[in-house]
């Protein structure tokens, strides 16, 4: 203390020091908030840009599944999570006479047990490059040819490398492509041909019995688009009319985008809430701890206007005591939320169940900013009354008020 200039700063640096167990309270109060306050706004930005994307990049209008299965496809595809489910290949065939229905696509859906590039089951769906409409417009970069036997294309957070390989069920396949991030389950899944698909599962015989290695006229489900002007509730009536007795059952991509975005709305108003809670119970706290201290602390502040301290200097060394708690604060609070929020991104989309993308970087930039400015401003808010307070008493009542 005695090698620094005697400022307003390194006073309010010492008083923080001396009293470090309520200072260290009140910065981890400001902390929980900043760390809500960010955390909360990047999670809410996360699950819109993935409801958005779902909404623009679904596809299909309708999807066709075997009946029962009308949850686990969209675990599937939301979540990525490993589902086996199939009815017969001629499925596609029958749907796509209905009146109405423009494209049909098939897909073939394998869990595997683990991969040489994962730690966790991973989804391995197997499509038809020459009907797809669904996988193919979210590749990062247009193949030079369709997906050939013993090649695939991988979500965007499987780690590995376009041009390397990868094993699965002792078997190597060579990767010709990435998904751009897509925010659903298409992220943490790895994508082939039918024909590499109904490999896979044949190879998977000598860990566990597979149905389609039993029977190659298997798949799990048939993508749908309808044709222009047309209503996808009558089309997926006729459906189910006139295959429901085969165990056909359907799902409409816009139902489950609605029930999507009802569950984010939830979320985002719950967010939203907690965050408007916990900066009123953050001012709240410090403006009762403020007082009270400050209260406690008369004698000392009579004692600087004794030694030549304006009515101004008491006021800002309060005020720059309260914007350093609030300057630590924050700055843990918001560190804390990026070393938990983006390095485990994935496995927050998939324990939420939800879609969920992350914002660009300017955005980011943005969120970061906007948070640090909401929690920088608690400290000396709450602190400004009693500063005030303090600094216009006069010398006599303050050194009476303190004894």
């Amino acid at each position: 203390m005695d090698s620094k200039p005697l400022n307003t700063i390194n006073i309010a640096r010492y008083s923080l020091k001396h009293k470090s167990f309520r200072s260290m309270g009140l910065i981890l109060l400001v902390a929980v908030f900043a760390f809500t306050l960010f955390g909360g706004t990047v999670l809410s930005k996360s699950l819109e840009n993935g409801m958005n994307n779902l909404s623009k990049r679904m596809g299909a209008d309708i999807l066709a599944v075997p009946y029962g299965y009308e949850a686990a496809i969209q675990s599937a595809l939301l979540r990525g999570e490993p589902s086996t489910f199939y009815f017969d290949s001629a499925v596609a065939d029958k749907v796509a006479g209905v009146e109405g229905v423009g494209k049909v696509s098939p897909q073939l859906y394998i869990a595997t047990l683990n991969a040489g590039c994962c730690s966790y089951p991973l989804q391995l769906i197997g499509f038809d490059p020459e009907t797809d409409f669904v996988i193919q417009p979210w590749m990062s970069n247009e193949l030079a040819q369709p997906v050939s036997d013993g090649e695939i294309v991988i979500g965007s957070s499987i780690n590995a490398e376009v041009g390397k390989k990868l094993k699965f069920f002792n078997q190597t396949f060579l990767i010709v492509g990435r998904l751009e991030k897509t925010g659903m389950g298409f992220d943490t899944s790895i994508f082939m041909n039918l024909n590499t698909a109904k490999q896979v599962a044949k190879a998977s015989e000598r860990l566990k019995e597979h149905p389609v290695a039993e029977n190659a006229d298997l798949i799990s489900s048939v993508m749908v688009k309808i044709e222009n002007g047309t209503d996808v509730k009558d089309i997926a009536n006729n459906i189910l009319q006139a295959y429901a007795k085969d165990g056909v059952h359907v799902v409409v991509a816009q139902n489950m985008i609605n029930n999507i975005s009802d569950n984010l709305h939830g979320l985002t108003t719950y967010i939203l809430i907690l965050e408007a809670v916990l900066w009123i119970l953050a001012v709240s706290v410090l403006i009762i701890v403020f007082s009270v201290t400050l209260n406690g602390r008369k004698r000392e502040f009579s004692m600087y206007r004794v030694l030549g301290a304006t009515k101004s200097k008491l006021i800002k060394l309060i005020l720059w005591e309260s914007s350093l708690i609030s300057l630590l604060g924050t700055m843990v609070g918001i560190l804390t939320a990026i070393l938990i929020v983006f390095p485990f991104s994935t496995y927050i989309s998939s324990l939420l169940g939800l879609p969920y993308l992350m914002p660009s970087y300017e955005t980011l930039f943005a969120i970061a900013v906007m948070s640090f400015l909401m929690s920088f401003i608690v400290g000396p808010l709450a602190s400004v009354y009693g500063a005030v307070k303090i600094g216009s008493a006069e010398i006599y009542t303050t050194m009476r008020e303190g004894e």
